[in-house]
């Protein structure tokens, strides 16, 4: 009778819960209750059947014993589906190979032995097969559990005590029954009776109310699962040892079964594993676009398609527009939040095929594959379009205006990627020049198209200049197989000392360019790194290095000091 009350105490705790704090997921305290009513009536019955001293498990009580399991794992269901509602597929094979794991323990030595053993009868088999099975289905839902992170409250821990102790003692009972050593009131029902009391005790809990709300994602790769899962796996081998030296080869079959079930289950983990290593490689973290690297490599590999097959290489770049006064007017929140919305505009309104990625601070890149049917100006022109089309909300609900001026460049296939961009570049270049928000197509016999206005030049984009030297002059050192490794910052010095030689200032007049080739040469060794200084004259000579606007000297002469 007390066990029975006390089984009765955690159903009404239950509705009292429910009743006292109104949480969001009710169905799922309901399910429970239900699966708690479950097995008070399967204790009344049980109890009732066996009063005349028949120790033999009546039909409706197992039914009712049953029950609660469906229950109680519908509610586990519905509880992990509200705190992940996102689909996780690293945690299902994790799930899957702990619960095979555990399937093959509760096979060889719960399972097989209850329904070959001499002495039951055919109900007692139908049990020790039924409830096994059954707690192996609770076990599942309560590791997806587990391993859904997020925050635990104090009632979801005890929710946790509560299956933890319920699946321990059904399986001292099944061991206790199978070797005729269970007595009725030994330290199993006591454990079953606490796990009662800690699952009312989660239900009165206030933090309950909070249970079954969405929680963080959390990653796969934490120390303890990996050492959780490598002891799973190891499982079947061991189970496999301890037969073999029983001499009990019975349950080999489904325990080498087993073994080969959870090494494609590993192999499926790490394959997700190696997938989400990459995809991470090559995913720009702000924006979900590619980043630089993966447009080097796609670059790389479409450069060389063109040179077999035939064809052009086609690039934009895009840039925000005056994304820094973004930053300072909104916050650099806002100006994530810019671009992460300008990378999905872009994404939409590129083709699937196309690759859309980061190619620096507020400017994105997108590779041009394959023949665009209305020409790439068209489709720059509708990247701008669709960008500057609609404001960007924040997350306070301000509204942001953002243009981007577009920089569009197609070569021919035998064509260097470096000459892709710094034609792309000069385009971009000359669009920001030419007042902003608006789409440059470069001339491909020209390096810098021309026509712009000067006067627009200001100190940000004499300094983005700089940076565009940079950047050509440090992918072109490290073209050489021999180079050691130029610092960007030594590379920098010798395209700042440049730009300020050639352009004229408050009261002195621009070097020529022989003139500013001597001073460079003359400091060659001493104020710049020898292989920076050689690579930027060659490269000047080429042609590739323009010369920076006079009309922006005295801005130039005050961002450079």
């Amino acid at each position: 009778m007390c066990y029975c009350l006390v089984s009765l105490g955690t159903a009404i705790a239950m509705a009292v819960g429910l009743r006292l704090h109104r949480p969001a997921g009710r169905a799922i305290w309901r399910l429970l209750a239900c699966g708690q009513m479950m097995y008070v009536g399967g204790d009344v019955a049980y109890f009732t059947a066996t009063a005349g001293g028949d120790t033999s498990y009546p039909v409706l009580a197992n039914l009712l014993y049953v029950s609660q399991y469906v229950f109680v794992a519908a509610a586990l269901v519905l509880l992990g589906r509200r705190r992940s509602p996102q689909r996780n597929v690293a945690a299902l094979v994790d799930t899957a190979i702990l619960t095979v794991a555990a399937g093959v323990l509760w096979w060889v030595f719960l399972i097989h032995p209850a329904v070959t053993g001499p002495g039951f009868s055919a109900l007692d088999r139908v049990g020790a097969t039924i409830y096994p099975i059954m707690d192996l289905c609770l076990l599942t839902v309560a590791i997806r559990l587990l391993l859904g992170g997020g925050a635990r409250q104090r009632s979801y821990q005890l929710l946790l005590t509560f299956l933890g102790l319920t699946l321990f003692a059904d399986t001292a009972y099944a061991l206790m029954s199978l070797h005729g050593v269970y007595e009725v009131g030994g330290w199993s029902d006591a454990v079953y009776l606490t796990s009662y009391v800690a699952l009312g005790v989660a239900a009165l809990h206030p933090s309950m109310r909070r249970m079954a709300e969405p929680v963080e994602r959390r990653s796969g790769a934490t120390l303890y699962r990996v050492v959780l899962l490598a002891m799973a796996t190891s499982t079947a081998p061991a189970v496999l040892i301890v037969q073999n030296l029983r001499h009990d080869e019975s349950s080999d079959l489904v325990v080498v079964t087993a073994s080969a079930v959870l090494f494609l289950l590993v192999l499926t983990r790490m394959a997700g594993l190696i997938s989400a290593q990459r995809r991470i490689a090559m995913t720009d973290g702000l924006t979900g676009v590619y980043n630089r690297r993966f447009l080097s490599e796609a670059l790389r590999a479409r450069s060389e398609r063109a040179v077999r097959h035939g064809g052009t290489l086609a690039m934009l770049l895009a840039d925000v527009d005056h994304f820094k006064n973004i930053n300072d007017t909104y916050g650099h929140p806002a100006g994530d939040q810019v671009l992460r919305e300008v990378a999905r505009r872009l994404r939409d309104t590129c083709r699937g095929t196309d690759v859309v990625a980061r190619f620096g601070g507020e400017e994105f890149a997108v590779l041009v594959t394959g023949e665009v049917p209305d020409g790439l100006p068209a489709l720059a022109e509708r990247l701008r379009e669709r960008i500057a089309g609609a404001p960007v909300l924040v997350d306070d609900g301000t509204a942001i205006a953002v243009t981007v001026s577009v920089g569009a460049a197609v070569l021919p296939g035998s064509a260097s990627t470096e000459e892709l961009l710094i034609a792309t570049d000069a385009a971009l270049y000359a669009a920001k020049r030419g007042g902003r928000n608006r789409v440059v197509t470069s001339d491909p016999e020209r390096a810098t198209p021309t026509g712009s206005d000067p006067a627009d030049i200001g100190p940000a984009d004499i300094d983005r200049q700089i940076q565009r030297w940079t950047t050509v002059v440090s992918e072109s050192l490290r073209r050489h197989a021999d180079d050691p490794g130029v610092p960007a910052s030594m590379v920098a010095g010798v395209c700042a000392a440049w730009a300020l030689m050639r352009t004229a200032g408050p009261g002195r007049p621009a070097l020529s360019a022989e003139q500013a080739r001597a001073e460079l040469l003359r400091c060659r060794g001493v104020h710049f790194h020898p292989r920076a200084l050689d690579e930027f004259l060659a490269l000047e000579r080429a042609g590739v290095i323009d010369t920076p606007e006079t009309a922006a000297a005295p801005q130039l002469a005050a961002t450079l000091g």
